[in-house]
């Protein structure tokens, strides 16, 4: 007793097919990005099938095109290809233009978030722009009227820029040989205390890196154990090791130099726990620094 074997389903890229030009005087087909485009319609054909393409054009084009013979017939598609090469262009120059347009609103906006400007500036610096297009280049004045800088999109953009720099942060993280951290606790316009926390680490190639890791608003107590906390979320939110941490720097607050209670006290206790080599401890000296400017007289320094 034999068994047959199961018939196997045939797909369409096993057979290999091409595209044939005489389907181009003959059905007005072209073929686009490898797919078969007819240049009357500009509808797709799925397979490079002559069956396809021939029930295409017989139920949808035949009636009107089929009086087109010989040289007249061929003319028709050189012209046929002509638009739809035109119309390519067009939806490419649009796509380009709106590109441009995005791109300068993100330049704009950080160029406000540098400079400290309320984020409502952008729409003046836009005015400002559609007059002076309007004199030096007034063909122009649409693609700049494009551009998108309000208020609500420049918060938008800058919260972009923001997450993109610290998923990089994250990712130059990952590679950290060693790592240190700086942090600086005040208070600002608002009677709020601000934590600013500086990491600076060093990877496997020598390579520094120093940025601003978070700013966190303490709406609470400035504690020794709430700074921890809030460091020991950071430290996790980056993706950092405790055991390739090297070192800490804070100013002498309490809440930061504490024996029992303060951070760099709290933060030792956790690399004892992590079984890590206790870190360096630094103190910022930059206020004791400037006192002493003020009294010491160093002409010749």
């Amino acid at each position: 007793m034999s068994f047959s074997k199961p018939a196997v389903k045939r797909k369409v890229g096993d057979e290999h097919r091409q595209f044939q030009e005489k389907w181009e005087t003959e059905y007005f087909f072209v073929e686009h990005r490898g797919i078969p485009t007819c240049l009357i319609c500009t509808d797709k054909v799925a397979v490079h099938k002559e069956y396809n393409i021939r029930r295409h054009y017989s139920t949808k084009h035949a009636e009107e095109y089929a009086k087109y013979l010989g040289d007249e017939r061929e003319d028709r598609v050189a012209r046929l290809k002509t638009c739809l090469l035109r119309q390519q262009d067009f939806f490419k120059k649009a796509s380009k233009e709106s590109d441009a347009a995005v791109k300068a609103s993100y330049v704009v906006s950080e160029m406000i978030a540098k400079a400290g400007k309320p984020f409502k500036d952008g729409e003046f610096i836009k005015q400002c722009m559609l007059q002076a297009a309007s004199i030096v280049c007034p063909e122009k004045k649409g693609q700049f009227s494009n551009i998108s800088i309000s208020a609500n999109t420049v918060a938008e953009r800058i919260s972009d820029m923001s997450g993109n720099i610290y998923d990089q942060l994250r990712e130059k993280a990952k590679h950290f040989h060693s790592f240190s951290l700086v942090l600086d606790e005040s208070t600002d316009v608002t009677d709020i205390a601000q934590l600013a926390i500086y990491v600076r680490g060093v990877d496997d190639n020598f390579e520094v890196t120093k940025e601003l890791l978070t700013m966190i608003p303490m709406h609470g107590q400035t504690t020794g154990q709430e700074i921890f906390r809030q460091l020991c979320d950071s430290i996790v939110d980056a993706g950092l090791l405790w055991k390739r941490f090297a070192g800490i720097t804070t100013d002498g607050a309490p809440s930061m130099t504490g024996r029992k209670n303060g951070l760099v006290a709290l933060v030792k206790k956790k690399l004892e726990e992590e079984g890590v080599e206790e870190a360096i401890t630094l103190h910022c000296i930059i206020h004791q620094q400037a006192l002493c400017s003020k009294c010491l007289k160093f002409d010749n320094v």
